[in-house]
């Protein structure tokens, strides 16, 4: 994670791909308050393959106390020392030239945590909440546990806002204030374009997961959370064979799925968000994984509608249309 050592704070500044450094208050990424400072005195920026810094004040920047030329790009190296407005002005000391990363800042330690594309929080062990990118909207979204994708508590968080979790705190950081690249902005594909096919052991103590879309198969290993999605799945194979509407196929109380898995509410929503997870960092572009479990009061459903499951070698049902299925 790119950053710079700030000359009277322990913590670093972490670098955004384009990063400005300057006087004036809302149009910089890092503020300095010296009258000598110009407006936006100098740019720190990624080219994808390295930092360049560019002078871009009335009074200069200086590099290892040489001063810069003016609008020209400049290499920095590790341990660079930087000055704003005179050489012997307190120095930045560049201190890692990583690629840009979207960060959580710890808002007490300092402790800067790459963010992943489905971050659950406050930990993994036992989330209460996710922070995840949906890329049909190209937001950061907050997440309670048990609260609907739809619902008002399902909160957009934008570059620099804190997020509260449990006793925790932190500071979303953006290194492109956007949150994800273009490319993946664009892919707007959701889970539920995906075909789900469950292998299902006979004595149903292990369930595989396989994701398919066109020539796309990705294997899944078996995980705990992978038997609720099965548990939902047949739930409306039930319901499509007993011709109810597909609008109302598949949905189950959260009362009656807990009293039959024999877990708790807080267990069935931390493996819902597990799921989520699991499959957000096994596509290789980003989806929206949020419809792969949807909600309403008090209800759950499996949001694919085209799976088949198999036990043991053995089809044991399928949904959706049969000739859109994949076949082996």
């Amino acid at each position: 994670m790119a950053c710079l050592q700030h000359p009277d704070r322990d913590q670093p500044v972490y670098l955004m791909a384009h990063h400005t450094i300057g006087r004036r208050q809302g149009a910089v990424d890092t503020r300095i308050t010296s009258a000598e400072i110009s407006g936006i005195h100098a740019a720190i920026q990624w080219t994808g393959t390295h930092w360049n810094i560019r002078d871009l004040s009335r009074n200069g920047t200086w590099v290892n106390g040489q001063q810069l030329v003016p609008a020209k790009n400049y290499p920095l190296q590790q341990g660079d020392h930087i000055s704003f407005g005179r050489a012997n002005n307190p120095v930045w000391i560049v201190e890692n030239l990583d690629a840009p990363e979207n960060l959580l800042i710890d808002l007490q330690t300092g402790e800067a945590l790459p963010l992943e594309q489905y971050h659950l929080l406050p930990n993994e062990r036992e989330p209460l909440a996710s922070l995840h990118f949906s890329p049909v909207t190209g937001q950061w979204l907050y997440e309670l546990t048990g609260n609907s994708n739809n619902s008002d508590h399902t909160t957009a968080i934008k570059h620099g806002e804190r997020i509260d979790c449990g006793l925790h705190s932190w500071q979303l950081f953006l290194a492109d204030n956007q949150g994800a690249t273009k490319e993946l902005s664009l892919q707007q594909l959701s889970i539920t374009d995906f075909d789900l096919r469950f292998s299902v052991s006979h004595h149903e103590e292990h369930v595989q997961l396989q994701l398919r879309r066109e020539d796309l198969k990705l294997d899944l290993p078996a995980r705990i959370h992978n038997y609720l999605l099965l548990y939902l799945a047949r739930a409306r194979v039930r319901d499509m064979q007993q011709g109810a509407d597909p609008d109302a196929q598949g949905w189950v109380s959260i009362q009656v799925a807990t009293r039959e898995l024999g877990i708790t509410v807080n267990h069935l929503n931390t493996q819902i968000f597990r799921a989520r997870k699991q499959i957000a960092e096994t596509l290789p572009d980003a989806i929206d994984t949020s419809g792969l479990v949807e909600r309403r009061s008090w209800e759950i459903r499996l949001g694919c509608r085209r799976f088949e499951i198999y036990k043991g070698s053995q089809l044991e049902s399928r949904a959706g249309r049969p000739e859109k299925l994949l076949t082996d």
